[in-house]
């Protein structure tokens, strides 16, 4: 059996066993209720497209209350007339809410409190084309050629977007997609890192190594758990757009195929990149407190390089530094979508992207695959990453017993005890990760959804510390 075919073999395992826990399938459920909140409440908590009650008292002409009977104006759904024979009786229905707003004899507006401008201004308008109608008559003017002097023209309004062939949805499902991206690396990335740990922890790996190479365990485990992700940020995707056709409310951005292309590519050559990293560093540990501090600057290098990203691409996407940012493999993932968005790219310089991240790549499978083999067997303290580097030259220890079921079952069996007590980190996680998508999408605000980011990840970490000061039992002697 080749590599390709042992690393495939790694991925089915993960997808399965991971599919099969409590806390992924609780993200789950948690994330399409998330979406779903996202593109309905918007609907619900609307209050533009409403009913308005408008009373009238005293003299008014029947044009007026003919104008604002027929449509509902700009931004109300409706307007509902209601008389009353004095003004007293129409100002007492206004304090107790019954009507928004006063029409007294054509020449007074009042209102319980703050006039509602829009409002205003329908009534206003309907009112001054009655007095030109009336004037016009007066003057001996056909009635109908003055309405149709009066009827309105209509304007189109379209948005052209920054750039010459790009609209403003390409540029906002970018910037949306690559925040998906950084919550996608970092959740994921976790994951990768956690099983690491996990595996290493319970001697389970050793197991494993019988088997398969480190490389092909490596692999395959960044595969597994990226092809499980997609799949879980898919079924979001399509629950959004589900509900999108059934709440007329609901605006997702209109992005074009050629930019929704390279935001998939850059998609999962950001999640490959990163993901190598963390099973690497998670080698390094043999606890899970240590695995996150030993990972540490992974968060804060992501962190950094999507801020430098939004910064330069902010200033000017065709500048010196945006560019150096959309082709350097570390922060391609989070630049380039962007620049291919606001049409800031020669056809050229995307490819050119591509294929520097995948060499990096290719360079982080040697190097994390030689890591990951020399220390994923050594327990005890944080191996420091130059000693990694070198090959270890004592061997490990066998086990004592063999053991009494199938590797595969002992395997499961571990895997399933080792990920109880990372089922509420992912929980956390993941909700930490909506609720900044949730910030970005509804203020637009950056900088909110990147703390809720830095918040989340203090929270997590916190969390698995505590976890594992409350499980943690003692450590056996190492002999020799």
């Amino acid at each position: 059996m080749n590599a390709a075919n042992q690393g495939w073999l790694v991925a089915r395992r993960e997808m399965r066993e991971r599919a099969r826990s409590r806390g992924f399938r609780i993200s789950v459920l948690l994330m399409l209720l998330v979406v779903v909140a996202m593109v309905v409440l918007p609907g619900l908590l609307d209050t533009a497209q409403t009913t308005k009650n408008v009373g009238i008292t005293g003299a008014t002409s029947q044009v007026v209350e003919q104008a604002l009977s027929d449509e509902g104006g700009s931004g109300y759904a409706a307007l509902h007339l209601r008389r009353f024979d004095t003004a007293a009786a129409g100002e007492k229905a206004l304090r107790d809410q019954d009507i928004d707003v006063l029409v007294v004899g054509e020449r007074r507006l009042e209102w319980r409190e703050k006039a509602d401008p829009e409002l205003q201004a329908l009534i206003t308008g309907a009112i001054q084309v009655s007095t030109v109608l009336e004037r016009a008559a007066a003057a001996g003017m056909d009635p109908n050629t003055a309405a149709q002097l009066l009827a309105p023209v209509p304007v189109e309004s379209v948005s052209i977007g920054a750039v010459p062939g790009r609209s403003a949805d390409d540029a906002a499902a970018a910037a949306l997609m690559t925040v998906a991206l950084l919550a996608a690396i970092v959740i994921y990335g976790n994951l990768v890192l956690t099983g690491v740990v996990e595996e290493k922890s319970s001697r389970v790996v050793e197991v494993l190594l019988a088997r398969v190479p480190a490389k092909s365990l490596l692999g395959g485990k960044v595969v597994g758990i990226g092809l499980l992700g997609f799949a879980q940020l898919a079924v979001t995707a399509l629950a959004a757009l589900i509900t999108s056709m059934f709440v007329d409310s609901a605006d997702l951005p209109a992005v074009s195929a050629g930019v929704l292309a390279w935001v998939l590519v850059w998609f999962v050559l950001g999640y490959a990149l990163y993901a190598m990293i963390y099973g690497a560093l998670g080698s390094l540990a043999s606890r899970t407190e240590d695995a996150q501090a030993v990972a540490g600057p992974v968060g804060y290098v992501l962190v950094a390089g999507y801020w430098l990203s939004f910064m330069a691409l902010s200033a000017d996407p065709d500048g010196m530094w945006a560019r150096l940012l959309s082709v350097f493999p570390a922060t391609a993932p989070l630049a380039m979508p962007g620049r291919i968005a606001l049409g800031a790219t020669a056809w050229w310089e995307s490819p050119i992207a591509v294929v520097l991240t995948l060499a990096a790549i290719a360079g982080l499978v040697s190097f994390a695959g030689r890591v990951y083999q020399n220390a994923v067997l050594r327990t005890g303290a944080v191996i420091r990453l130059r000693d990694a580097w070198h090959k270890h030259t004592e061997e490990p220890q066998p086990p004592l017993t063999p053991p009494l079921a199938p590797p595969t079952q002992k395997v499961t069996n571990m895997l399933t005890l080792q990920r109880k007590s990372s089922r509420w980190p992912l929980v956390l996680s993941t909700a930490g990760v909506l609720v900044a998508v949730v910030i970005l999408t509804v203020t637009s605000d950056v900088v909110a959804s990147l703390i809720a980011l830095l918040v989340t990840f203090v929270a997590v970490r916190a969390l698995v510390q505590h976890q594992q000061r409350g499980h943690e039992t003692p450590r056996a002697p190492r002999s020799g």
